[in-house]
Formats: C-alpha cells, sequence, structure tokens
C-alpha cells in the first residue's frame, strides 16, 4: 500500500497521471511502494508513468528519533548530525 501525492490532466478523452510521488509526511512510506500505486492506477484504467516522479526518502534518526527527509543522498540528521540509516526506518516509533 501507498500513500502521497497526486496529480491528474486530460489528454486525448482520457485520464493520466500529471505527477505522482510518495510525499506523505503522516505515512512516511518508502519509495518501494509504488507498486500499490500502479497496480491502483493500472485498475483504474489511468495513464501512468513507471514509477514516481518525485521520490521522497523519508529516514527516523536513530539517536534522536525524529523523521528525516534525506536530500540529494545526504544521510544524514538535519537535527542531530547523526548518520542516518540505508534502509527504511519510519515504521519504527518515534519516542
Amino acid at each position: 500500500m501507498s500513500a502521497g501525492e497526486i496529480s491528474f490532466r486530460e489528454e486525448s478523452g482520457q485520464w493520466v497521471v500529471n505527477e505522482v510521488s510518495n510525499q506523505s509526511t503522516g505515512y512516511c512510506l518508502d519509495v518501494s511502494s509504488w507498486p500499490a500505486v500502479a497496480e491502483a492506477l493500472d485498475q483504474a484504467g489511468i495513464v501512468r508513468p513507471s514509477g514516481f516522479t518525485h521520490e521522497v526518502v523519508f529516514r527516523r534518526c536513530p539517536s534522536c528519533r525524529q523523521l528525516n527527509i534525506v536530500r540529494e543522498e545526504d544521510f544524514v540528521c538535519v537535527f542531530c548530525d547523526e548518520a542516518l540509516p540505508w534502509e527504511w526506518n519510519v515504521d519504527r516509533p518515534g519516542r
């Protein structure tokens, strides 16, 4: 399953995905959730891209437990400067 943001446009009389991302700060799902999005769009008959048009990488800091958005592959916590894990770990409790 997945969560994020999606926008559509009409093209030649049918709906197509304009942009789609996994950016959902309430759920912070990994980019590996794309297959669930693809399946839902396919079942709805909506033309889609081959993956997220904007991927957001979320990680929880193992030291201070804050949620981070990783930018430019810099896996360092913006709150305490500790290293962030390469693997998705947001499903673990914050505090």
